[in-house]
């Protein structure tokens, strides 16, 4: 996977938990981003916090 800038990605978690009804179109949007570049939001946290302690190494199993 190709690195993405980390406040994009924090913006999709932060939309896609988001409970405003006004921010509906962009929670969807951002629920479809990530879903296509990590396939749920716990791994784009995971993206998060790694990025941001690059001594974390996340192993899927």
């Amino acid at each position: 996977m190709k690195s993405l800038p980390l406040s994009m990605v924090e913006t999709w978690v932060f939309l896609a938990q988001s409970s405003d009804h006004k921010l509906a179109h962009a929670k969807f949007r951002a629920y479809q981003q990530i879903k296509m570049q990590f396939g749920s939001v716990e791994l784009a946290k995971l993206y998060i916090e790694q990025q941001k302690d690059k001594q974390i190494e996340v192993v899927v199993i």
